[in-house]
């Protein structure tokens, strides 16, 4: 089987997915390439270590197509044509793609109608309470999606949506969002063994509950800051350090100051990826507050980190990373009180918080790179028809030499 990878910009999070992918593909006697469609990142600004890493290596069946552009740069017909050419040149029986409404995978949609050579799979973490949804557009939506091949999406509730819009059971697997859980553990360990260090150069308080997200109004920020005032944990001697930047941080800036908490409120505006697993590592507890979110990869890195997590119910990983009395706490979006009550819980119980902790360290084991390469192989190998060779051929390592099949 020929496995054809496409993705906008292979970000530090996408690096261990795919390299599990290659890895596993190789192993199992396939060949897998990768198509990335930009060279620069459009949600991420700051240095992306493991990108630079993963490049610099100058892996095999690799290809960038736009090296000066990111995806809000527009470039329809570069694209388009650089997406037809890697196609005819490598003839995929499986492409698989992030999303299905981004301009890659519109393009490759429209190849798969045109051509039907290969089987389409589309990567997504949406699920049916992502905010507001309108029938006409789900509609619509259900057109486009329902002639996909499979989906692999980042969890049950995923799946279920991926069903709602034509794709079966059958064609879907989980564990997009997953996380290098090993590398996040280890520098989370080396952290502790140079707390002060790392508190002196983030100005991070002794003991601290931790958010982090973009500062948006869906994040529910607002809500955090006012149950964390309601806990009066801040009164033992805790504070709340918020990670993240966007348009909500001058009313989040007013909301603390109004709440006389400005000693107790720590924003740190930008943490570039590999000084994160110290950041989690320092903190008591982390809690997201969204009224939805996708998933929520922030709890992943904290269960990595051996941190539990108070979430609330419309987040991707309630009930699917995070169980409510297992390895943290599920709450209602946007009930202050609730959340004030478990923060104050967490807070005051240190045996609560180390068996929590335990458990979410365990939790997160499922959750790795191993998971997304094995699903995505797997649904792959279904849609081809072809099945895992008794005794895999022998091919060289990922990377170990340069090929010419998309160049």
């Amino acid at each position: 089987m020929r496995l054809l990878f496409v993705i906008g910009n292979l970000g530090d999070y996408h690096v261990p997915r795919y390299e599990a992918l290659a890895e596993l593909a190789i192993a199992r006697g396939h060949e897998v390439a990768l198509v990335e469609v930009f060279g620069r990142s459009g949600p991420y600004r700051f240095p992306q270590a493991r990108r630079a890493a993963f490049f610099g290596a100058k892996p095999s069946n690799v290809v960038t197509l736009i090296e000066d552009a990111g995806e809000d740069d527009g470039h329809w017909y570069r694209v388009g044509a650089g997406l037809l050419a890697a196609v005819q040149r490598f003839e995929p029986d499986v492409v698989v793609t992030l999303g299905y409404n981004t301009s890659y995978s519109v393009v490759l949609w429209l190849l798969r109608l045109l051509r039907r050579r290969f089987a389409l799979i589309y990567m997504s973490d949406s699920k049916s309470d992502d905010g507001t949804r309108y029938a006409i557009k789900e509609r619509l939506k259900r057109m486009v999606v329902s002639t996909f091949d499979g989906a692999l999406v980042a969890g049950e509730k995923h799946r279920a949506y991926a069903r709602s819009l034509g794709i079966p059971l059958t064609r879907s697997r989980i564990g997009f969002d997953v996380i290098d859980v090993d590398y996040f553990s280890r520098a989370s360990h080396a952290a502790l063994a140079n707390a002060a260090e790392v508190r002196q150069r983030f100005a991070l308080p002794e003991r601290y509950v931790l958010c982090v997200s973009r500062f948006v109004k869906r994040k529910n920020i607002d809500v955090l800051i006012d149950a964390f005032h309601r806990s009066g944990i801040y009164e033992d001697g805790y504070s709340l350090v918020l990670v993240g930047q966007g348009p909500c941080e001058s009313e989040l800036r007013d909301e603390i100051g109004r709440r006389q908490l400005t000693d107790r409120v720590t924003i740190v505006n930008s943490v570039a990826n590999p000084d994160m697993p110290a950041i989690y590592a320092l903190a008591e507890f982390v809690v997201l507050a969204s009224a939805y979110d996708q998933w929520g990869l922030c709890i992943n890195e904290s269960f990595a980190a051996g941190r539990p997590a108070i979430v609330t119910g419309t987040c991707g990983v309630a009930d699917e990373l995070v169980l409510d009395g297992v390895n943290g706490f599920v709450i209602e979006p946007g009930d202050a009180t609730a959340l004030a009550d478990r923060i104050e819980r967490l807070a005051t119980d240190a045996t609560l918080r180390r068996r929590f902790s335990e458990n979410a360290k365990s939790s997160i084991r499922r959750w790795m790179p191993e998971l997304f390469a094995t699903n995505a192989i797997e649904l792959a190998e279904s849609l081809a028809g072809v099945s895992t060779p008794a005794t895999p051929p022998s091919v060289s390592p990922a990377g170990s030499e340069k090929s010419t099949i998309l160049s």
